[in-house]
């Protein structure tokens, strides 16, 4: 058995967890919060859909914290009754003068419940995408497929899975209604006592088929000759990872040979039995929904090769837009907070990660995003020897701790 590679300061102390809430919208703010862009450039690069870039003495550099090579295009598709939100590389030229897409916090709900968040706080979140843009004419691209966690949608992570997309990916990211916000506004995902182990794995196991069906529309998006895709999706070559409760959705896809590598973000631990794949674990070091110790565990089951990195100072909300939308004044916590709608431990849970002690995005989402990229070119064969995946890394990043275990 092969001993794991240990650096850096241990994990930090459990937080006290959130009681339930005692309103609807209570509910509704509480579980979102606990659940669940970058610059421009014009440089050209090595594209992720390339041949195997050989590397050297990159074992330490923080190669893919930075925007990456490719303008970021974004569009919506739609399946059955969920919107499936995609980033992608981009033609540079068919963003000139375009403005950049947005959405705002009413933006993932039904239209009959729109009206529900107040106009002061309806703050608009700005990607660095442009909404159709056509795709870039390099590919075909792989593909990562992202679960967002439980009370969420499919656009909360955003400020990562743009630069992910701007590194030569097709990110794809699905609304699981099932146990997102829409299920906790409507009802459908509210329940009067926690879910059994039992129900949770069937529900991964439902949200992992809409991952991979998304998989496929995605490719048949890209051999359509009318559409922005056109060209661009490699589905032979894929990736899962979702945070939170999506962990265990990415986990699970694992099982499908086109994906080779599935990386969680807090995640939840996996419903099935671990597939013999690649795998990393990105946590938080204030994490008081899956904290550190936690993860560990679900790090521990897993068969190597493996990875665990632990950033820190953050937390839950870290890895969402949430944090950003909360340090503007704006959306629904901030709203539930002024109007005392919810008690001190839920907006505990709520601001998690999103504090002034806390790394804001443009310090945290580099940091997540190298790793993402790095596991993800590794495990497709792109970068021979790895980059950005040493012992060194940790030390890679000013003002930002990292603990990094990996196997081998």
């Amino acid at each position: 058995m092969r001993s794991d590679r240990r650096h850096g300061p241990g994990p930090t102390s459990r937080r006290t967890r959130a009681s339930r809430p005692v309103t609807a919208v209570a509910l509704v703010l509480a579980l979102l919060a606990a659940a669940c862009s970058s610059g421009d450039t014009n440089a050209k690069g090595d594209a992720a859909d390339k041949t195997t870039t050989t590397v050297a003495s990159r074992g330490d550099e923080p190669a893919y914290a930075e925007p990456g090579p490719y303008k970021v295009g974004f569009t919506t598709m739609r399946m059955d009754d969920r919107d499936v939100n995609v980033w992608y590389p981009a033609d540079a030229a068919a963003t000139t003068g375009k403005p950049k897409a947005t959405y705002d916090q009413a933006t993932p709900l039904p239209d009959k419940l729109k009206g529900l968040v107040p106009k002061a706080y309806n703050t608009v979140v700005t990607m660095d995408a442009y909404a159709d843009a056509p795709a870039n004419t390099e590919g075909p691209f792989p593909v990562l497929l992202f679960a967002h966690g439980a009370g969420g949608y499919g656009l909360v992570n955003s400020g990562i899975e743009v630069g992910m997309a701007s590194w030569g990916f097709v990110v794809v990211a699905v609304d699981y209604l099932e146990y997102g916000l829409v299920a906790q506004v409507t009802g459908a995902g509210r329940a009067t006592k926690r879910p059994t182990e039992a129900e949770m794995r069937q529900r991964s196991r439902q949200s992992t088929k809409r991952m991979l069906a998304s998989l496929d529309l995605v490719q048949a998006e890209g051999e359509k000759a009318d559409s922005v895709l056109h060209g661009a999706v490699d589905a032979s070559r894929a990736a899962s990872s979702g945070h939170s409760a999506g962990g265990a959705v990415a986990w699970g896809a694992l099982a499908d040979p086109r994906v080779k590598v599935a990386i969680g973000w807090a995640p939840v631990p996996a419903a099935e039995e671990p597939v013999d794949k690649p795998t990393m674990i990105i946590g938080a070091t204030g994490d008081s929904a899956l904290t550190p110790a936690e993860l560990a565990k679900t790090y521990a089951g897993f068969p190597a090769p493996k990875r665990f990195v632990e950033i820190g100072p953050a937390g839950h909300n870290t890895f969402t837009d949430i944090c950003g939308v909360i340090r503007q004044g704006g959306g629904l916590v901030e709203f539930a907070r002024q109007n005392k709608l919810v008690s001190e431990n839920l907006l505990e849970l709520a601001y998690n990660g999103c504090t002034e002690k806390d790394l804001e995005g443009s310090e945290f989402w580099p940091v997540v995003q190298h790793f993402t990229v790095a596991g993800i070119r590794d495990a497709l064969g792109i970068d021979s020897p790895p980059v950005g995946l040493g012992d060194g890394i940790e030390s890679a990043f000013a003002g930002v701790t990292i603990r990094y275990v990996h196997n081998p």
